[in-house]
């Protein structure tokens, strides 16, 4: 029978480091987009160089987002792409949404393939290195934001579970050390 409880409590142990892990790793996730999103948000404002290139497709993935009734109101078009800016490459990715009823872009994005171009928006960033230009929402900037008491809140719920059963088995040992 102590042969079980061990195995049981390893296994807690395991899964309360794993739980721990995942709450510091959502906290420091949180924090990294928080702080590059507004990198980037700064470095785009504050630079003197915006223009629209053509850019390679190098990638592509499509992804519909439908209604309550399955009719597809916009598609996602997610590329990963390469462009030449003095004589160097660059890589980057960048999206597009098409609404359903915007007949001739959804014709036009259906039709691009690997190899063909499209036109992205770049900036000359502090470093002078090119990017393609933030396409960040208010949207990831709240998961970011809600990442961070997630994390927390996993952490120590944890921390909690751990001191409680510390607390249980002291008690334990002390009954059995009475009798």
């Amino acid at each position: 029978m102590s042969k079980l409880k061990e195995i049981k409590e390893i296994k807690d142990i395991k899964m309360t480091i794993f739980i721990i892990v995942v709450g510091i790793s959502l906290i420091v996730a949180g924090i990294y987009g928080i702080v590059s999103s507004r990198v980037e948000s700064r470095d785009y404002k504050n630079t003197t160089d915006i223009r629209k290139i053509s850019a390679v497709i190098n990638d592509f993935s499509t992804s519909d987002t439908k209604d309550d009734l399955g009719d597809v109101k916009y598609t996602t078009y997610k590329f990963k792409v390469s462009y030449v800016i003095d004589g160097k490459t660059y890589k980057g990715k960048c999206e597009e949404r098409v609404w359903s009823s915007d007949y001739s872009k959804k014709y036009a994005y259906d039709k691009l393939r690997k190899g063909d171009t499209i036109d992205v928006e770049i900036y000359k960033t502090s470093k002078g290195e090119y990017k393609i230009s933030p396409e960040g929402s208010p949207v990831d900037f709240l998961l970011y934001c809600a990442a961070i008491p997630g994390g927390i809140f996993l952490v120590v719920i944890m921390i909690c579970d751990v001191a409680k059963d510390k607390r249980r088995k002291k008690s334990e040992n002390e009954i059995t050390s009475k009798q």
